[in-house]
């Protein structure tokens, strides 16, 4: 997985917190956005199943924050 952050219009700093081979687990902070709109991808390999739950969120309504959008599934 790669973690991207995207410092749009106002931005002045994306901070991450994480360093290259840290091990992360779910919940962990990985850094920042310091000031200002501000976003992030995260880019999975192509073999990874991902399920989208943007279904049970109504057309056009807004997704409360820290609501999850989708979740990688586990095991074989």
């Amino acid at each position: 997985m790669c973690f991207m952050g995207v410092g749009m219009a106002e931005v002045s700093t994306c901070e991450v917190t994480v360093t290259p081979g840290q091990g992360v687990k779910k919940g962990d902070q990985l850094g920042m956005f310091h000031f200002g709109g501000s976003t992030h991808c995260l880019i999975f390999r192509p073999e990874t199943k991902i399920t989208f739950t943007t279904d049970d969120y109504p057309q056009g309504q807004n997704i409360q924050l820290y609501a999850p959008i989708a979740a990688v599934a586990t095991g074989a």
